[in-house]
């Protein structure tokens, strides 16, 4: 406890649209030295995400995401030594020996790490995974209609039996998408700023933001705070190092990576 309150005092404000205060460098180095462990390993799972999308830019030969917790070298032997990583990677890979099919099927193991990894987690991060697997599905939802695209190969890789699946695949013939009550907000998001991907991309940004400050409560030195502001943090970066072009490829990005 003492040291969740020692990182707690120390991480400075975070606002999207200003820049950190803290370089997530500085942050990671933090951590490093003064979370537990388990605590340190709760936090892996949540930087999976960007080591996985790093596994998708070896293969395309394009640069790693510092978010990620391995670097090049480090990513490239656990690709040949088949650990570092869940099993569920190494039998994807397996399953797609091609770097061509790898890249092209990639967005399945992306629906894989959401649903697998927020069945091996608890509290905060497990609401989180939950929350990021959710309001990507809807979006893509929403520019499949707006692309009059097929929502059946959209959700190719998701469980149709899941209850948010099924939801939308049961509007697949229908001019709209109704969503749950709790993802109206996202909705209206889509509607309103839908033809300005720049616009739409901060907007999602701000709207998870907020969304995360809600997952972890008001104790401001509990470790759930600390994975939020991870995530909080890494948003903010994101923003701060975009431009115009590079907030259209990002929409494009979240759409294919559920499609």
């Amino acid at each position: 406890m003492t040291k969740n309150v020692f990182i707690g005092s120390a991480l400075p404000d975070l606002k999207i649209g200003y820049p950190p205060e803290m370089s997530f460098h500085e942050f990671d180095t933090l951590l490093q030295e003064n979370l537990k462990p388990k605590d340190l390993q709760n936090l892996t799972v949540l930087r999976r995400y960007y080591d996985l999308e790093n596994i998708r830019a070896f293969f395309k030969e394009e640069p790693l995401d510092h978010l990620g917790a391995f670097d090049e070298n480090e990513l490239e032997d656990a690709l040949v030594t088949g650990e570092g990583f869940p099993d569920y990677v190494f039998e994807f890979l397996e399953a797609h020996e091609k770097i061509e099919d790898r890249i092209a099927h990639f967005p399945e193991i992306i629906a894989t790490f959401y649903r697998e990894e927020a069945r091996g987690t608890a509290g905060f991060i497990q609401k989180y995974l939950k929350f990021e697997r959710e309001w990507r599905l809807i979006f893509a939802a929403f520019r499949a209609k707006k692309l009059q695209r097929d929502l059946l190969q959209i959700l190719q890789y998701e469980d149709p039996s899941d209850d948010l699946v099924a939801l939308l695949l049961a509007q697949k013939d229908s001019n709209t998408i109704e969503v749950p009550e709790e993802y109206e907000e996202l909705k209206h998001i889509f509607l309103e700023n839908y033809a300005n991907p720049y616009d739409l991309y901060k907007a999602l940004a701000e709207y998870r933001f907020k969304k995360v400050e809600s997952l972890w409560g008001v104790d401001v030195f509990s470790t759930d705070r600390i994975y939020a502001y991870f995530i909080q943090l890494a948003l903010v970066e994101k923003w701060q190092s975009l431009d115009k072009q590079k907030g259209i490829q990002t929409v494009d990005a979240i759409v294919k990576d559920v499609s």
